[in-house]
Order: C-alpha cells, then sequence, then structure tokens
C-alpha cells in the first residue's frame, strides 16, 4: 500500500534506451508537530523481536500497514531506529567497541543524579562521587529509549491513510 501511492517516475537504464517506472522514493510525509496533540496516540513499549510488521499485524490485523507505525514515530531507518532485541544488542556492541570491551567505561556519571555526565576525576572516584558506565549499558539505555513509541488508533488509521494519500500524491 505505500509504495502504491507513491508518484511514480521513469528510471533510465544505463547505456540504454529503455525506461522503467518506479515509485519515487524520495518523496517523505512527515506528520508535523503538532500530529500527537491533534490524534489520541496510544503509547507501546516494543519487546524483543517485535518488527514494525509483527506489530502492525498485532495493532491493525495487517502487516502492510508497518509504515504507519514508522511514519507516526518518525522513524526513516528501521535498522537504526527501531529497538534491538537483547541479544542483537550484545551483538552489536561487541561490534562497535569490540570483541572484548563491552564492559569498558563509556563515560562517568554523578551517583546523586544519574543524569549528568562528568569527566572523571580521581577525586571524584575516590569520594564514591562518579560512577562508570559500560558501553554495553550505555547502548542499552539508548536502546530502551527507543521501545517506547506512538500508535495510532485502530479507528484513526483510515483518515491516516487518506491523508497520506492527499499529502504524496
Amino acid at each position: 500500500m505505500y509504495f502504491d501511492t507513491l508518484p511514480k517516475l521513469f528510471y533510465p537504464y544505463k547505456n540504454q534506451t529503455r525506461q522503467t517506472v518506479i515509485p519515487d522514493i524520495f518523496r517523505r510525509v512527515m506528520l508535523d508537530k503538532y500530529f500527537a496533540n491533534r490524534m489520541p496516540l496510544r503509547k507501546y513499549y516494543v519487546k524483543d523481536y517485535e518488527t514494525p510488521e509483527i506489530l502492525a499485524h498485532k495493532v491493525y490485523g495487517r502487516s502492510d500497514l508497518h509504515w504507519i507505525l514508522l511514519v507516526a514515530n518518525n522513524i526513516t531507518n528501521v535498522n537504526k531506529e527501531w529497538p534491538m532485541a537483547q541479544e542483537h544488542l550484545v551483538l552489536y556492541t561487541k561490534d562497535k567497541y569490540g570483541e572484548n570491551n563491552s564492559s569498558d567505561t563509556h563515560h562517568w556519571i554523578l551517583k546523586e543524579d544519574k543524569t549528568v555526565i562528568v569527566d572523571w576525576t580521581a577525586s571524584d572516584e575516590l569520594n564514591n562521587l562518579i560512577e562508570p558506565v559500560s558501553n554495553l549499558d550505555y547502548e542499552t539505555e539508548v536502546n530502551e529509549k527507543k521501545r517506547q513509541i506512538n500508535i495510532v488508533p485502530e479507528d484513526q488509521v483510515k483518515d491516516l491513510i487518506e491523508t497520506y494519500k492527499k499529502l504524496v500524491g
């Protein structure tokens, strides 16, 4: 459904006179910043191994409506912006930081306010004022933030699809 509604382009083959018709995948519709205020979006926590297709089937009864989840959450790259399963996150961390570096310190935080990132000093560490955050803990925190998404209620999907068709056409 998503690609069917996109405008078509003629794409020429290199060094040939033939052309093929393809959807204009560069056409993008984004919901404006007031979208959440106008539509009663539901919050949802994405579980391990739940893909947009699986979730769309669970919520809307159709996996081909997965794009609605992506548009509602302004996700353009599922591989980077959709949460990973814990098993994949561990492998990703090993790949990103090195095989044996998952437990190395990524950064330091204040013990009394864990939202504050600080520079390491020996005196702060000796006085037990700061604590390290490992590479795996950091990547887990980033991944957990991706798990909280917005879901367009089922009764609003038809209106959203019609609006999308008008905007993209």
